[in-house]
């Protein structure tokens, strides 16, 4: 295995990490505590000062991070890079203990649009967050938890007894048929147990006071590279982790003296945006508002000075795939290795201008990055991200891009090493 370059090194310390969106979170805190930033809370009255780099979390899932230059006044706007903490999952529903026929099993639900196939007959472990009384009923402790092990099977059924799948597919009720197994009852598990006792035995509390929790079901398969000459990165969460690496990583190394920038981290992309987490919230523009009160400026400044700024969605795109050509447009078709992918669509699904597209496609130039360009299959309707979420309600000039995936919403998706060091330059640029 080769020496991996700085940025394919953090890559894969933030996937070994996030492995639910509250660990995407707790993990880019660490990174930005360590790196200086100051903590703020969103219910305080906020004082900042020139040359400062500050970071808030509203939700566990959420952050905020921003920096504010030497020089600056706000008035040449901000650039602001936006991304999301979640990815598709199986999640587990409350009261979830089946128990047939001597195995124990839990009841789980799909969160977005995963290809669920690619969760059979992987190493699954559970992880996410516990909620515990507190002191008054209003105020709930909240753990992290991750059990770093596979404690969950959910095998395929044998070819003898579906003998067409390989010609058909097996249809998948998710009802039915993504029950984890987590263990024999009466072989090390009490005929009576329940997950939130396991829940306590990991984390070392009672479990009479555990009063809720969320929690994900993940590949545990960790980052590798791949490809003859390592020139692929093969691994779960690649989406949308690759950009949440890239911009918190961009930030801290981005410090213009005369310009603020700000990253956002959204949580429930995957399921539309709509939450007090998401995109689609008011959160991004009370965060904004903020840093403008707390430079002295209104309401009316705020919105004036926010038009002159650029903001960037960045999410993964869809790279083409050699046995299905015919999935790709037939003159944009970006290929992995290749350099970072500039998405737009006529319906703004990506949401695009030419004069924001123009100032991304000069800074990839300028910087001498290469770059190419995704459009949809015309007979398709494809995917979106938050960019025309958060472009909606901010009056900025705003852009699609990522790096290019195969096998996006597997389990297991792919990359190539090359891309996640040029979007992770590109960040950088972008923030300096």
């Amino acid at each position: 295995m080769q020496t991996l370059p700085t940025e394919i090194s953090r890559l894969f310390e933030y996937l070994e990490h996030g492995v639910s969106p509250f660990h995407v979170v707790a993990h880019s805190r660490q990174i930005l505590t360590e790196a200086g930033f100051t903590e703020l809370k969103l219910n305080d009255r906020w004082e900042l000062e020139k040359g400062g780099c500050y970071f808030c979390c509203p939700f566990d899932t959420t952050l905020y991070a921003f920096t504010i230059g030497e020089s600056c006044d706000l008035s040449g706007g901000i650039h602001i890079g936006g991304a999301h903490t979640d990815f598709p999952a199986i999640k587990v529903k409350p009261d979830p203990e089946i128990r047939s026929h001597g195995y124990l099993q839990l009841n789980t639900e799909v969160y977005g649009g995963p290809i669920l196939n690619t969760y059979f007959d992987r190493p699954l472990s559970l992880a996410g967050k516990v909620v515990t009384r507190g002191e008054r009923y209003d105020r709930p402790v909240s753990h992290l938890i991750d059990f770093r092990r596979p404690v969950l099977c959910l095998p395929n059924l044998a070819i003898h007894m579906s003998r067409t799948v390989n010609e058909s597919g097996a249809p998948i009720d998710n009802q039915k048929h993504l029950r984890p197994i987590l263990g024999m009852l009466e072989h090390g598990l009490n005929s009576d147990i329940e997950l939130t006792d396991l829940l306590a035995e990991e984390l070392g509390i009672s479990p009479e006071n555990i009063l809720d929790y969320d929690l994900c079901i993940y590949n545990m398969d960790p980052p590798r590279l791949a490809g003859v000459r390592e020139e692929f990165i093969t691994a779960p969460r690649l989406d949308n982790i690759t950009s949440v690496c890239a911009l918190i990583y961009g930030l801290i190394e981005g410090r213009p003296e005369d310009r603020a920038n700000l990253v956002c981290l959204f949580d429930n992309e995957e399921i539309g945006s709509l939450s007090k987490q998401g995109a689609d919230s008011s959160l991004p523009a009370v965060i904004i508002e903020k840093i403008w009160k707390a430079s002295g400026k209104d309401h009316a400044d705020c919105l004036s000075e926010l038009a002159g700024g650029l903001m960037l969605s960045v999410d993964v795109a869809h790279a083409y795939h050699p046995n299905y050509p015919e999935t790709q447009d037939i003159t944009n078709y970006p290929v992995l290795n290749k350099g970072l992918i500039l998405k737009t669509a006529s319906n703004q699904s990506y949401t695009w201008d030419c004069e924001a597209l123009a100032s991304v496609i000069a800074l990839c130039e300028e910087s001498r990055l290469p770059y190419q360009r995704f459009a949809k299959h015309s007979n398709t309707k494809g995917g979106g991200t938050i960019g025309s979420i958060i472009s909606s309600r901010l009056p900025m000039k705003t852009a699609d891009l990522g790096a290019g995936l195969l096998a996006m919403h597997s389990s297991q998706e792919m990359m190539g090493i090359e891309d996640q060091i040029e979007l992770s330059r590109l960040m950088k640029a972008f923030f300096s």
